[in-house]
């Protein structure tokens, strides 16, 4: 992720965050108020029903209680207070209904057919004995109770919530009720629930509104803003690569120097030094009585030429590797690999595609890695084993490097500037080829993938 890209998400994530807060709070409490505001008008609406019923059976018992207060149970007089009961109707689906202990229907004004017919097993669509609740209710002193009946007025014959009011005529042996039909309360709760989700949806449609736009404002302003930084960073970029080919050619020509003048210099001075020293053997033997220290001195000299001469190829190696230039960059690795395996440490190397792709400062670039990240895993990590492997995918070629050590504190060396040189290094040589360079580390061991694009 570049620069601005970073700049344009770290303004706008935490306000996308507020907002989203924002909005799932609003949402959140909308819908609970509107949650409280149905189950409160539902409640109202019920308890005034339950209070309307109420009244309508203390009516209905009023009107029958000349005759009922009279102490006769004769047929006669039980069907005059079912003919008075008939005729109390109340809106299209109010009406009383009557039936026996037994589950018998005796009367219903709506549903006459039912007279005379035995209920007592009747279940609704649900599975409850209708008839068997509300005798049972009755028994208990009367009450209110919710089940399931056709409506009068309705065109269908399939049932809908039903809340009845039953109480108990004991000399007559009946039960008598009345109830209203709860489709209307649904259907008004609906209405309501439908015109919350209304007002919620315009609701979170501002705030989406509201939302865009200040994204977008911000979005531009700040795009506005870096669009001049853009410009500075390919400067930078085109900057930091003529630095780097700068430095590359300079490394070039300092490992010719000391490759082409200083070393065949010093290997001349060895040869000389060793000639002295045969001439000074063969003087000695043929004068014993000379003293044999010079030869001494000729050793130390040509122990220091060698110790010298082994500074400088290691110099030209680390200057300019010339086995990368000679067998390419997965030869000059396993050449690496080879080098640093050992009893103590095992290192290993797997390889994917073809590497003939690259370019060389690309290739110097993940040697250059590599040979860090497992010197690295040397002198400080204690690792055992390390993995390497190098991988063309027809996009990009990457290098990825693992080992078992203890690791070490990644933010601790980043924030120290005289530690981490070389993860710096690394990290600006692959950044310098338009790549990519990750590393973690932890007491599981350390890991560096390098990855670099083909094209």
């Amino acid at each position: 992720m570049n620069l601005r890209n970073k700049i344009i998400w770290f303004a706008v994530a935490p306000l996308l965050v507020a907002l989203s807060s924002i909005a799932f709070t609003v949402y959140h409490r909308a819908a609970l108020l509107e949650q409280q505001q149905r189950q409160s008008i539902e409640r109202a609406y019920r308890d005034s029903k339950d209070i309307e019923l109420k009244n309508y059976s203390t009516l209905a018992e009023q009107s029958i209680a000349h005759l009922y207060d009279s102490g006769r149970a004769d047929a006669a007089t039980m069907d005059e207070a079912k003919t008075i009961l008939r005729s109390l109707n109340y809106g299209p689906d109010g009406y009383f209904f009557l039936f026996d202990l037994e589950g018998t229907f005796l009367m219903h004004p709506h549903q006459p057919e039912l007279v005379g017919q035995n209920l007592w097993d009747l279940r609704d669509i649900n599975g409850n004995p209708s008839i068997q609740r509300l005798i049972s209710r009755a028994l208990e002193g009367g009450g209110f109770l919710d089940y399931m009946w056709q409506k009068p007025t309705n065109q269908s014959a399939v049932p809908v919530p039903k809340r009845a009011y039953v109480f108990v005529l004991e000399n007559w042996g009946w039960v008598l009720g009345t109830g209203v039909y709860l489709d209307d309360i649904n259907a008004a709760l609906a209405k309501l629930d439908k015109q919350a989700s209304l007002n919620i949806f315009d609701t979170m449609l501002w705030i989406t509104l509201i939302s865009s736009l200040s994204v977008i404002a911000i979005v531009s302003g700040l795009m506005w803003s870096i669009r001049g930084r853009s410009i500075v960073d390919a400067q930078l970029s085109a900057l930091t690569q003529r630095i780097i080919k700068t430095q590359e050619e300079e490394r070039t020509r300092i490992a010719n120097a000391l490759h082409d003048s200083i070393k065949p210099m010093l290997v001349v001075i060895k040869m000389k030094i060793e000639l002295g020293i045969y001439r000074l053997y063969r003087l000695t033997q043929e004068h014993p009585q000379k003293p044999a220290d010079a030869q001494n001195t000729f050793k130390e000299a040509i122990s220091l030429v060698d110790d010298t001469l082994a500074d400088i190829n290691r110099v030209v190696h680390d200057l300019r590797p010339f086995n990368l230039e000679s067998l390419g960059l997965e030869g000059a690795l396993h050449l690496c690999v080879h080098h640093f395996d050992s009893d103590a440490m095992q290192v290993e190397l797997s390889t994917l595609g073809k590497m003939n792709e690259l370019p060389s400062t690309a290739e110097q670039a993940l040697f250059l890695v590599a040979k860090e990240a497992i010197a690295n895993a040397t002198k400080y990590s204690s690792a055992k084993r390390v993995s390497i492997r190098l991988e063309n995918n027809s996009r990009c070629v990457m290098l990825a490097i693992h080992d078992d050590g203890h690791g070490f504190d990644l933010d601790h060396v980043n924030d120290d500037p005289n530690r981490g040189l070389g993860l710096r290094n690394m990290r600006e040589r692959i950044e310098a080829e338009n790549g990519v360079f990750q590393l973690t580390s932890s007491t599981n061991g350390t890991s560096v993938i390098a990855t670099i694009p083909l094209h």
